[in-house]
């Protein structure tokens, strides 16, 4: 049996000679090889998914070449190219990304792009972090202050052109616009979900939940917002935003919905695990025991151990759905009237 995967940001010492393809930029690999091999491939590698030529899906777990049930939805080929499209966005990003940190001298927030009626288009242009990105605003009729709310995308959202974090907040508005409140939706560049290292991960997240934090204060100047009601909600990716925002910044929000999200990408040895930091905080958790993207475990750990604290902590724990039980969680459940329900 023949079997693939694909590498990106950087080749692994010793699996250049499994290389079969490569892209321009040399961040992108395609690597093949065969049963004989696999004792090789499992001393090199780690936390890498393969295939076979009939699309069935392995992981390395304990030193072991191990079947997943899942068919991969890709061919190897088209898998390949996916990626490489992935990181010829990386690059396009990055260089208009520096291009607008060049054109500015001092932070700044520009209105720019097609806005989507009340939804406004803007970029921020955060010097401190290095980081220019676009987000949409919808500000609230009157000059009293209201509250604001933070909807964070998926990783199927990230991106510059401002459009597709909107499309996906689309079916939450119909409970969101029934409430009197600022909505920001920022659009996350690319390169927070493709990393060479938990530790490059890391920072380049926090990177990014730092400048959330300086744009909100940068609204606040701008806008009638009342600080007691600041509140963050979001899927998938999005959930983790929610987790690391309110964890780096616990007094910013007055309460958080994580959504099918994580704290971090790991348990054991995470340096983010000190929960006494939001004890405080408001939080309506929900994962579904099914969910083979992003893994319950994570928000299990994170509740338990609130719960151990005494938070106010609900969690909404389904065992269908997967990872798609998000949808459903915003339709069926009231976590919109719990959380304009919430003030510091």
């Amino acid at each position: 049996m023949r079997y693939y995967t694909t590498i990106s940001g950087s080749i692994i010492s010793g699996l250049e000679k499994y290389v079969v393809k490569q892209n321009e930029t040399k961040d992108v690999f395609l690597i093949s090889f065969e049963d004989y091999d696999l004792d090789d491939i499992i001393n090199i590698a780690d936390d890498l998914i393969f295939i076979d030529a009939h699309k069935g899906y392995y992981r390395i777990e304990d030193k072991k070449f191990v079947r997943i049930d899942d068919r991969f939805k890709l061919s190897p080929k088209n898998w390949y190219k996916k990626f490489c499209v992935i990181y010829k966005n990386l690059h396009h990003e990055e260089r208009k990304v520096q291009t607008k940190l060049n054109s500015y001298d001092k932070t700044a927030v520009i209105k720019q792009g097609i806005s989507l009626g009340a939804f406004k288009s803007y970029h921020f242009i955060d010097k401190e972090n290095k980081l220019a990105y676009s987000f949409r605003l919808k500000k609230c009729k009157g000059k009293e202050k209201r509250p604001l709310v933070i909807f964070f995308c998926g990783a199927g959202s990230v991106g510059l052109d401002n459009m597709k974090p909107f499309i996906e907040c689309i079916p939450m508005l119909g409970k969101l616009n029934k409430q009197k409140c600022n909505l920001l939706i920022p659009q996350p560049l690319t390169n927070i979900n493709y990393n060479k290292s938990y530790e490059d991960f890391n920072s380049k997240f926090d990177a990014y939940i730092a400048s959330i934090n300086n744009l909100v204060s940068e609204l606040i100047n701008r806008e009638n917002i009342d600080t007691n009601r600041i509140y963050a909600f979001g899927t998938s990716l999005g959930g983790c935003c929610t987790w690391r925002l309110i964890y780096n910044y616990p007094d910013l929000c007055a309460c958080a919905v994580p959504v099918v999200g994580r704290f971090d990408l790991k348990i054991e040895g995470s340096p983010y695990t000190d929960f006494e930091r939001i004890v405080h905080l408001p939080i309506w958790a929900a994962h579904s025991a099914d969910d083979k993207i992003v893994g319950v475990e994570y928000d299990d750990f994170a509740v338990s151990k609130l719960k151990a604290l005494g938070a106010d902590i609900r969690y909404t724990r389904w065992d269908k759905y997967g990872h798609g039980m998000a949808g459903r969680f915003y339709l069926r459940e009231d976590w919109c009237g719990w959380m304009f329900s919430q003030s510091k």
